[in-house]
């Protein structure tokens, strides 16, 4: 494994610090905030990349999974395309427009029939910061997403590109520091090789930067509430709005194919999540009833079965569980029932005892033990009242 860094450490430092800040702004702007991606899942260990890693597996006739390794912002991240009759829709547009453009450039080696529909799962910008590329190419393009994603893109998406830029700063600062010294931040000498990967990494990260700053956002044209299906293109298309890392998720099921794409309300290795567990733990439960034979998670490969998206449900499950137990127990803060509450027994099912992994399920444990002690004394406070 490549050792992290001081520089890969810094942007764990900043992401943890921009995760607060995230919070208290979107709160500022009196939303209902959904979750960014902890900060857990922005250590940036195997991260870095331009973009242009993709992978294309064909999921059903006429349905594609494009899986972009890596861009610098996520890893595994998901754009399906979906070909009918005679257009496309294409569920998800990624973090970078440079992305998205290649993976039109493959759709049109599919198919030359247009793009007619783009479905944002949500608002973060990694599912639709390619919606730009698109629109420019097919003028008269619908963009879906539901009602609280479109309100949730026009309030924060200013926040984005400032809040990449620290980070940027933020890494060139650590690795100007790590070349000054000449070793890492835990002692051990700066190799050749170590400084060579770094300094692709701050490329990267700063190329990606650069993407955040000029692209053109381009918002949702057709939104909807609790769901919406309609008939087009040989095809049934049913949306559903669920609660994944953020609340208003578009999850689109097509039931004659059997296939379901969940945005992040399932997500691989270790699952993003919200910060009202209880409401994904439900919309989980829901999609779990769906007669399905392959889910498109919003990162990962696809799934056959729905082993991943139980064990998703299990995870949550039993941190919420355990904040419950912890809270009759008599635990008091949020501190106390984030120590107690530890999930050790999945460990190994989601991590598979790799040391990256294992780092990102303890630390989303912990922070959705505070979501679920936050929504439970909530609950406790709203029925003494």
């Amino acid at each position: 494994m490549h050792k992290c860094s001081c520089v890969r450490r810094a942007l764990v430092a900043l992401g943890l610090a921009r995760l607060a800040i995230w919070q208290s702004l979107a709160l500022a702007l009196a939303l209902t905030v959904p979750a960014l991606p902890a900060a857990a899942q922005m250590d940036f260990v195997h991260m870095s990349g331009a973009g242009k890693d993709i992978r294309r597996t064909v999921i059903a006739k006429g349905i594609y999974q494009f899986m972009t390794m890596r861009d610098s912002y996520v890893r595994q991240l998901n754009s399906i395309v979906v070909v009918n009759d005679k257009d496309v829709l294409v569920f998800d547009t990624d973090t970078r427009p440079s992305t998205a453009r290649i993976i039109l450039s493959r759709i049109r080696k599919i198919t030359n029939k247009p793009v007619r529909f783009v479905v944002n799962s949500h608002g973060h910008p990694d599912h639709w910061s390619g919606n730009e590329v698109y629109a420019k190419a097919f003028p008269g393009l619908e963009i879906i997403s539901t009602e609280t994603t479109r309100q949730f893109m026009h309030r924060i998406s200013p926040v984005w590109a400032p809040r990449f830029e620290g980070v940027l700063e933020g890494q060139r600062k650590a690795f100007e520091a790590e070349v000054r010294s000449g070793k890492q931040d835990d002692g051990t000498a700066l190799t050749p090789a170590q400084r060579k990967q770094d300094e692709a990494d701050l490329h990267d990260y700063a190329t990606f930067v650069a993407e955040q700053k000029t692209l053109h956002r381009v918002y949702p044209t057709l939104t909807f509430g609790d769901a919406l299906t309609f008939f087009h293109g040989g095809r049934e298309f049913r949306f559903l709005n669920v609660t994944g890392d953020a609340e208003g998720t578009a999850a689109l099921y097509l039931p004659k194919e059997k296939v379901l794409l969940t945005g992040d309300a399932v997500s691989y290795p270790i699952p993003y999540i919200s910060n009202k567990p209880s409401l994904q733990a439900k919309s989980l439960r829901m999609l779990g009833q769906l007669d399905v034979d392959v889910i498109v998670p919003g990162h990962g490969p696809a799934f056959h079965d729905k082993k991943f998206l139980n064990l998703e449900l299990e995870f949550i499950e039993a941190v919420l569980k355990g904040v419950a137990d912890a809270l009759k127990n008599g635990a008091k803060t949020r501190e106390e029932v984030q120590q107690t509450v530890t999930v050790s027994s999945l460990q190994e099912k989601l991590a598979h005892g790799d040391p990256d992994l294992i780092a990102r399920f303890k630390s989303r444990v912990r922070d959705l033990a505070g979501f679920a002690f936050d929504e439970q004394k909530v609950s406790i406070l709203s029925k003494k009242d």
